[in-house]
């Protein structure tokens, strides 16, 4: 009777780990959707993905472009900045990864200060796609704190905002924050080389 119990509990041993085993198996299952749903969200947008891979490697401010954007910030200090990510690039100045190599710049944090500095290396012969994605950016501005009486400052600034490029398509954007008399034109036209 003895032998007969213990092949018993030991039957019963064998069910309960194999029970055990299966719900273990059921959580892992679970998480399998959220892998996939993070996948499928990185194919999402592929500009994005490659953008903010670009970032990751490094060209999101080289030494040149750091030099020039710290010396627009010196004509045009920027108050409360806020540093312009990959996804700025894409979706908030429309300017698509492939036209760019490598970009730096900051942006005011603060409400109703449009001040911007913003340095980018165009790809080869794609300066002019950028310039017109800017050029898109500030009308969208003008109109976005035209609706605001208390922002005329910052409509006006946007206003007179100065976009360039030069040869080796470089391009550049400043807007004066709300603090700044600076003559911004002749801050750009130095970074250029003009």
């Amino acid at each position: 009777m003895k032998i007969r119990a213990k092949m018993i509990l030991s039957t019963a041993a064998v069910a309960l780990s194999c029970a055990l085993l299966a719900g273990c198996g059921g959580s892992s299952s679970s998480s399998a959707p959220a892998a996939s749903s993070q996948a499928a969200s990185s194919v999402a947008s592929p500009a994005v993905s490659e953008a903010a891979s670009a970032t990751a490697e490094g060209t999101n401010g080289t030494d040149a472009l750091d030099d020039a954007v710290n010396t627009l910030l010196d004509t045009n200090p920027i108050s409360n900045q806020f540093e312009i990510a990959a996804m700025n690039i894409e979706y908030d100045f429309g300017i698509q990864a492939d036209d760019i190599t490598s970009y730096k710049g900051v942006k005011s944090n603060d409400n109703g200060d449009a001040g911007l500095v913003l340095v980018i290396q165009a790809a080869a012969g794609k300066a002019q796609n950028v310039v017109d994605a800017l050029t898109t950016y500030q009308k969208d501005q003008v109109a976005f704190y035209g609706n605001y009486a208390e922002f005329a400052q910052a409509q006006s600034n946007v206003e007179n905002a100065v976009i360039g490029s030069n040869d080796s398509d470089l391009v550049v954007m400043v807007i004066a924050s709300n603090e700044c008399s600076a003559d911004l034109s002749s801050a750009v036209d130095s970074v250029l080389g003009k």
